[in-house]
């Protein structure tokens, strides 16, 4: 099911599969989510819970049990009720946990709004179990780029305001965490985007300040905030010249290589005590004008 919320200013279209919004446009104008992805991937943009990425074998175990966890963990592909909705604003819910695939019982509720030219993304994760509870969080849109048609991929940029010592994560092959990082250094203060970084999957940086601006120095540009989610991740297909780019802030890495992750060891991993809460919460404003 899908329901659209905004103002004059900017609309989106929020999909109950997998809490993800599908859309986000200016009326008669410019779209600034790549609708393509149907193509490629049904599954894009939903909400990550409780995982981020993948895991080795593609499971984690807790007391002696293990349990699978697919990529992106299980509310990616989950189908979430609507709780409530305004003109602008729809809260979504999966409850879940205490099963064969995630040990602890949850209540999860994913808030989209549209405030002028911002749309804000918000994930609670509430503890519903007796014992504590081990999750992360993510998000995931896919954004148009270039976002003027008449310009190319490779004439944008993204900028760091708030970075200190920004580091790449290195992953495996299989897209887990190696634990080395690197300094990552930037051209001027900035990453320039091309097609052929992305092609040994995503790029994972950690130290970027919660804030990422990706723009051409002209034109309308995204100011990206990522709260509470140290890692960021750029991403497109490997290997393809496609005109998108993926943001992935996340509370944890993916899983490390060659280690089968506990739940309540695993590094990064936010634990939330019995009838807790816990949160994450990015905002992506479409700003006219450039720097």
């Amino acid at each position: 099911m899908q329901t659209e919320i905004g103002g004059k200013e900017l609309r989106a279209v929020i999909d109950t599969y997998g809490g993800k919004v599908v859309r986000l446009y200016r009326p008669g104008g410019r779209e600034y989510i790549w609708r393509e992805t149907y193509c490629y991937w049904p599954d894009r943009a939903g909400v990550l819970f409780p995982t981020c990425g993948r895991v080795y074998e593609e499971r984690m175990t807790y007391r002696g049990k293990s349990y699978p966890l697919p990529l992106h963990g299980v509310a990616y592909t989950s189908e979430m009720r609507i709780v409530s909705r305004t003109d602008d604003s729809v809260t979504l819910e999966l409850k879940g946990g205490g099963d064969d695939k995630y040990p602890f019982p949850y209540t999860l509720r994913v808030i989209w709004s549209v405030r002028g030219s911002v749309l804000s993304m918000t994930a609670e994760a509430t503890n519903e179990g007796d014992e504590d509870m081990y999750c992360a969080f993510g998000f995931h849109p896919w954004m148009n780029v270039p976002i003027d048609p008449s310009r190319s991929f490779e004439d944008y940029y993204v900028t760091f305001p708030n970075a200190g010592d920004v580091r790449r994560c290195v992953m495996s092959a299989g897209v887990l965490d190696t634990g080395v990082r690197e300094e990552y250094p930037t051209d001027g203060g900035k990453l320039r985007l091309r097609h052929s970084l992305f092609d040994d999957d995503a790029l994972m940086l950690e130290g970027t300040g919660g804030v990422a601006v990706i723009g051409c120095g002209s034109g309308e540009e995204y100011v990206f905030t990522y709260d509470k989610m140290p890692y960021i991740g750029f991403w497109h297909l490997e290997k393809k010249e496609v005109p998108f780019l993926c943001l992935e802030p996340m509370t944890a890495l993916p899983g490390r290589e060659g280690v089968v992750e506990d739940w309540n060891t695993r590094p990064d991993i936010t634990k939330v005590a019995a009838g807790g809460k816990t949160y994450a919460r990015a905002t992506l404003e479409v700003r006219r004008g450039g720097n």
